[in-house]
């Protein structure tokens, strides 16, 4: 069923104007276009269902192109960091040096706000958290990987304390850290607890994805469009897993 959900909703979104909506709200479309991109880079034959994956990163970099203007002036700092962490992850498919520039360029403006010389955390959210983890990717800054754990230490203590409604908010930034910072950082027991602790949490996370499908589901064309580009990029993570178990 979820399967024939994706599909609809893919073609549903292949007619949209982006220019419409807040670029605020298109992050969720921008990584759900980026995983059918590597799906259909993997598994060639998928063309057939989602098209060429020239044609799909042209859709996500309609979005990035929307972001520029809201790099700097009054959008508040956790909005920009996403945007910077965004376009980096564009880089990672696409490999256009500029998208990279751009966002490390951002990244650094924000972390180095107070003007001293060092960076700084201007607030303690899952987009600066991923914004750190690219930084050190990227630009091989420890500082950052080291930040960008503290982040994570946090937030996993704050789920485990109850508050699971921050859950779903910061699963991206957790995988993320696990996958490109705690690999390489952490000494191995450390690394190995982090590895147990995020298998856990998937059943919890998969449980909170499951409740925003059907709320999307019994929304229909009323659906929020935050909904909508959460849901998106949901369901495109679980096309991808499906495909490599199906391949």
């Amino acid at each position: 069923m979820e399967k024939g959900l994706f599909h609809e909703l893919y073609k549903q979104l292949d007619s949209l104007d982006f220019r419409l909506y807040s670029p605020a709200l298109l992050s969720g479309l921008l990584h759900g276009y980026l995983t059918v991109y590597s799906m259909v880079r993997v598994y060639p034959w998928l063309e057939n269902d989602f098209g060429t994956p020239g044609a799909i990163h042209e859709r996500a970099k309609s979005i990035v192109h929307l972001y520029p203007g809201q790099l700097n002036g009054d959008v508040p700092v956790d909005t920009r960091a996403g945007y910077a962490a965004d376009k980096m992850d564009v880089y990672q498919l696409y490999s256009d040096l500029g998208y990279l520039k751009n966002g490390l360029d951002a990244a650094y403006r924000i972390l180095s706000a107070r003007g001293n010389g060092r960076i700084a955390l201007p607030c303690r959210t899952p987009n600066i958290c991923r914004m750190l983890c690219n930084c050190y990717y990227f630009a091989g800054d420890e500082a950052c990987g080291e930040l960008a754990g503290h982040l994570v230490t946090e937030a996993l203590g704050y789920i485990r304390g109850g508050a699971r409604g921050v859950l779903l908010s910061w699963w991206d930034a957790i995988c993320l850290y696990d996958d490109v910072v705690g690999a390489m950082m952490l000494p191995k027991e450390d690394y190995k607890r982090l590895e147990e602790e995020r298998a856990r949490l998937r059943v919890s996370v998969e449980r909170e994805e499951d409740k925003r499908i059907e709320c999307f589901r019994q929304a229909g064309q009323d659906a929020d469009f935050g909904l909508v580009s959460e849901v998106f990029a949901i369901l495109a993570k679980r096309e991808f897993n499906l495909s490599n178990i199906n391949r």
